[in-house]
């Protein structure tokens, strides 16, 4: 079911921050700006329940009585984000706990932990009380669900947490003997003989745990935020009209989001801060545009999706990191960055600046002043363009590549020493060198359901670095590449089985079919290794952090690039191999942006847009196309005006003008064109 009809902007209000004589005003100028939906209620816990068992409405029905004189829609919130200062204090073991056991007490938010069964009960029941209270306000069109699950804390210690810990296990595993041979507990004398010895992980010397126990404590902590949402969803469904969506925001750690979204959500939103790229020091040459990844992320975890927070001003905390105020035109860039990647409805946080509390630097549209300025124009403005985008909403991205992400993967990264870099440096390597090579990709989650016939829309499928590789996962790609495709997979693909342990095979496992190929050795690089290189003809490709050395074992498998230095000079760094209709490459190391580009180019991966238009690589590009339109963004992130080729006659989406040649793109500025 689509929720979204046509591009919308809302925004995030707090009643319960303001007198009540500014309310009516508040909504009548948001909706003077084209803001149509209002975000409510996530932290107002003791505005319904102020002491144990005892409900009032009559706060938030006086506030939507005000709401139902306008046209405004509304996205109610669950508020279990912060348990009010009666739950915390009569029931402490609500309260979460770091590695060492200290509590995290009240006074900030994200302080109560999943598994708790007090707080499952007093969630269920404050969820139940305002789900029949609220079920049928005209007004309310969503409702938002508690409020960045797993934010600012992923990983959970309180002793509720770890008395579910060992029910997971149990259910997982059976008997303790096979948790023992899962975990390998023979090794260091870690034997478990009863199921109360085993915890989340603890502080051990030098903080080692065991890696087997340290993943199936992220599945854990992933396992509850799902289960802690599917409690709110299942109230929630039982009460509200089929029309009413329920939602939450990600991304944060330790979470799988599509299961989150296939199991208790209708859809899935993102908190979007692009000013956080801006801030970022070293390594992030993309700055701000670095958000379009995470956009990739939501947008590969389900097919629609929104913004519940998009950065309206500057930001920071009281006692953290600041942000300075957007430019001129970034507000409209960002909006656009998250439309462009997929988004149809648009909430800005938030409408006034607080003048109180932690969140006072963390400004909104409006500054404490309360009154109009650019920044409200800027959004105004917007709102008038979506009026002319009507149509595009339900577009769908378009893409000729996917990376394959796998969340064991990515959390088995966290502490694997040779693993884990590779992931983060390629993950940004592919990213960068896809954007500035304007080939748009999605990101395709692997799943017990993942199909061959997934992939198959993709002329390339980047797999990097699936240290863990199921059977079936090494089964669905064959059948890729049997099929046609292209794969291009990273070092240390398939050397692990699902429980993070080493098989005694022969790597790749269950697929030097796949590559004709075997690897008989490889090396970890130091950062600043000299003979991080391999040759390609007569070109040199950067090849970092780690070579696998790969020997060619099929006639169908071609040495592409060998190594340049060390012992191994010579050695095979990238081989192809043709697979039935298709090709199966291996690439021996890290993906560097630079030589992600070269190998576009040897595989002639083409541009989107080459048809249509010359964009400069400072810009992002983007194409959304459905019931027989087709949008082409382009974006650009920096303070210069640049020079587009427009190569046919397109119509300005934004302006109804006809356009081709050469065209100026301002500063910060948006091109939408009807292609």
């Amino acid at each position: 079911m689509k929720y979204f009809n046509r591009l919308a902007m809302g925004t995030c209000y707090y009643p319960e921050h303001w007198d009540e004589s500014l309310w009516l005003n508040d909504l009548q100028r948001m909706l003077k700006a084209g803001i149509g939906t209002i975000r409510i209620a996530e932290f107002a816990w003791n505005k319904f329940e102020n002491e144990e068992g005892v409900f009032t409405f009559d706060f938030f029905d006086r506030f939507l009585d005000v709401v139902e004189q306008t046209d405004m829609k509304v996205i109610f919130c669950t508020p279990t984000a912060t348990p009010p200062a009666w739950l915390t204090q009569k029931y402490p073991e609500v309260l979460q706990a770091d590695q060492d056991g200290h509590i995290f007490y009240h006074g900030c938010r994200r302080h109560y932990n999943y598994n708790a069964p007090v707080y499952l009960e007093k969630t269920r029941i404050i969820v139940e009380e305002l789900a029949q209270h609220y079920a049928n306000r005209r007004c309310i069109v969503g409702w938002q669900i508690d409020n960045e699950l797993n934010c600012q804390i992923g990983e959970f210690f309180s002793e509720a947490d770890s008395v579910a810990f060992r029910v997971f296990l149990k259910e997982k595993y059976g008997t303790l003997n096979k948790l023992n041979e899962a975990w390998g507990t023979v090794f260091w004398n870690q034997t478990y003989t009863d199921w109360s010895q085993i915890y989340l992980p603890r502080h051990t010397p030098h903080n080692t745990s065991n890696p087997h126990l340290k993943l199936d404590s992220l599945r854990f902590y992933s396992e509850s935020c799902i289960s802690y949402c599917k409690l709110h969803y299942d109230i929630l469904k039982k009460h509200l009209p089929k029309n009413v969506f329920v939602t939450t925001q990600g991304l944060f750690p330790h979470v799988n989001y599509n299961r989150l979204h296939d199991e208790a959500l209708d859809f899935l939103t993102y908190d979007s801060y692009p000013m956080f790229g801006l801030s970022d020091e070293g390594g992030n040459r993309l700055k701000d545009r670095k958000w379009s990844m995470e956009l990739a992320r939501i947008r590969g975890a389900g097919n629609e999706f929104g913004i519940m927070e998009q950065q309206s001003g500057p930001g920071g905390w009281y006692n953290r990191r600041f942000m300075p105020t957007p430019k001129p035109g970034q507000i409209r860039l960002w909006t656009y960055q998250s439309v462009a990647n997929g988004a149809d409805y648009i909430s800005y946080f938030r409408w006034r600046t607080c003048t109180f509390g932690t969140e006072i630097y963390w400004h909104g549209i409006l500054n404490y002043d309360n009154q109009d300025n650019r920044r409200l124009q800027e959004i105004t403005d917007i709102g008038r363009e979506f009026e002319k985008l009507s149509d595009l909403a339900g577009k769908t991205y378009q893409a000729k590549v996917a990376i394959l992400y796998d969340y064991d993967n990515e959390w088995d990264g966290e502490t694997d020493v040779w693993h884990g870099p590779l992931r983060k440096y390629s993950n940004a390597g592919l990213f960068q060198a896809l954007q500035e090579s304007h080939v748009p990709f999605n990101y395709v989650t692997v799943s017990p359901n993942l199909r061959a016939a997934d992939l198959k829309a993709y002329e390339v499928v980047f797999a990097p670095h699936m240290t863990i590789m199921d059977p079936d996962l090494a089964e669905c790609m064959k059948e890729y590449v049997k099929g046609g495709g292209i794969l291009i997979a990273g070092a240390r693909t398939g050397y692990k089985d699902r429980n993070g342990r080493c098989p005694m095979d022969i790597m790749p496992i269950g697929m030097t079919d796949l590559f004709g190929m075997e690897i008989r050795d490889f090396t970890a690089l130091n950062a600043e290794s000299p003979y991080a290189y391999a040759s390609l003809g007569d070109k040199k490709l950067y090849m970092p952090f780690f070579h696998d050395l790969l020997t060619p074992v099929a006639d169908t498998c071609e040495t592409v690039a060998v190594y340049s230095e060390d012992f191994y000079k010579g050695t095979p760094a990238i081989v192809k191999n043709q697979y039935g209709k298709g090709q199966a490459w291996y690439f021996g190391a890290a993906f560097d942006c630079e030589t992600v580009k070269e190998l576009l180019k040897t595989l002639g991966v083409e541009s989107l847009i080459k048809d249509l238009a010359e964009v400069p690589p400072c810009c992002e590009i983007s194409i959304r196309e459905g019931d027989g339109k087709a949008y082409l963004f382009v974006l650009n992130y920096t303070g210069d005006t640049v020079e587009l080729e427009l190569k046919k006659e397109m119509r300005n989406a934004l302006t109804d003008e006809k356009v081709s040649g050469a065209y100026k793109l301002d500063a910060y500025g948006v091109l939408i064109l009807e292609v």
